[in-house]
């Protein structure tokens, strides 16, 4: 069994992976014992880090790979994502995988309105499912599109609302897919 190290760019993805984690890890996985999260208090932050953890994970007796998970925001992806395969290349030897979030983790909230519906059961649901703009929620400004539609939306604790109710196989955001994805190629 590979342990996972998750270095996260912020509280909010920890708050997420909490939850969604068991549902997409193999059952044997367990938090603390062979998958860890790192969260760290934004891009600069997880980027001075990185270096040092790659280093250390790599210098570990059991095989281990390590998961970045970084907004895009404005940034290129494309080139966002060579600046971190750099980072890790340059300082270590263990496997890793890199994921940027498109545009903004709130997108894939936006990715499975029925989540965001259980949890906010006010929430109009009939009015947004459909609108062109949600198809691709990657697309969007996330954050403001949940401020409009969603009264009371708040970046930490809509995470942990949200989370129990994301189904895996229905979210429409194609960076969460190509998460998910990647993280079950990483297992395999």
């Amino acid at each position: 069994m590979i342990r996972l190290e998750f270095l996260l760019e912020e509280s909010s993805m920890e708050s997420l992976l909490l939850t969604l984690l068991p549902k997409i890890l193999p059952p044997a996985y367990r938090l603390d014992e062979n998958y860890f999260l790192h969260p760290f208090s934004g891009k600069s932050h997880l980027k001075r880090s990185l270096p040092k953890k790659m280093k250390v994970f790599s210098n570990f007796h059991e095989k281990t790979a390590v998961i970045i998970l970084h907004d895009q925001d404005s940034n290129d992806c494309k080139k966002l994502k060579n600046e971190l395969v750099q980072l890790c290349k340059e300082n270590g030897t263990c496997a890793f995988l890199i994921r940027i979030v498109c545009r903004e983790l709130e997108a894939w909230y936006l990715g499975d309105m029925e989540a965001i519906h259980a949890a906010y059961p006010g929430f109009k649901i009939d009015r947004y499912i459909n609108k062109e703009k949600f198809r691709n929620p990657d697309l969007c400004n996330a954050s403001d599109e949940l401020r409009k539609i969603l009264p009371g939306f708040q970046k930490g604790k809509s995470a942990v609302k949200i989370a129990p109710y994301m189904d895996i196989s229905r979210n429409k955001s194609l960076s969460f897919i190509h998460f998910v994805s990647g993280l079950n190629k990483i297992l395999s």
